[in-house]
């Protein structure tokens, strides 16, 4: 039997439907706001280094991705990584490519572009940004060992997104006194402007009363 009334129970089921319902905007919000981050401090530098064809693959991947098209997103991800996977465009490409695989539901394939970018990417902005996706994804399927593992190493810049990810990790494990811990960490280091806080003081306001029955 569980431990939590229906009420409570009801309360948690609308904290899940929350994240499903914003989820998709909140991986955006990642992907505009850090991707731009870290191509206003190093990926003009890293541009002027490239070949004009792992520019040319990459605009194509841009170009599949905003058509939709996921097969030839594939594709094309496949000779970044194989024929430039040194190249901040391969770096970019990943999370752009993991981005349209999670609007079609290719979870899988969104891990994967998201592990390669993080395992891979040169810039810490990237590789901060491709965790936090990727621990977004492992939560939504219950893989909560390796959410946790993803969101293990400090990125300068990211704590208050990385607080807030441990948030919605101990939240989905039911800790909801934890969850409200990190959520209060995460708002007192975004900065005062980000759009990401109103995103957190949401998920605190929604918050069951639980903590003293934990």
């Amino acid at each position: 039997m569980s431990r939590y009334s229906l009420e409570e129970q009801e309360q948690l089921a609308s904290l899940k439907a929350f994240w499903s319902k914003y989820g998709s905007f909140i991986l955006t919000v990642l992907i505009l706001v850090f991707g731009a981050f870290a191509l206003n401090n190093g990926w003009k530098w890293w541009q002027a280094r490239q070949s004009t064809e792992a520019v040319v693959v990459y605009e194509r991947l841009e170009a599949a991705s905003r058509e939709g098209n996921i097969e030839l997103v594939g594709e094309i991800q496949k000779t970044l990584f194989e024929e430039h996977a040194g190249s901040p465009y391969a770096q970019r490409g990943a999370l752009i490519a993991a981005k349209a695989f999670f609007d079609e539901g290719k979870l899988d394939e969104a891990k994967a572009s998201l592990k390669w970018a993080s395992e891979e990417a040169k810039l810490d902005e990237y590789v901060a940004t491709a965790r936090l996706m990727l621990a977004g994804i492992l939560i939504e399927q219950s893989e909560f060992d390796a959410a946790k593992a993803a969101l293990s190493e400090d990125y300068p810049g990211f704590e208050g997104l990385f607080h807030d990810r441990l948030g919605d990790l101990a939240l989905a494990q039911k800790d909801v006194a934890t969850a409200r811990k990190e959520y209060e960490l995460a708002l007192g280091t975004i900065q005062s402007d980000s759009p990401w806080k109103q995103v957190i003081e949401r998920k605190i306001s929604a918050l069951p009363k639980l903590e003293a029955k934990q």
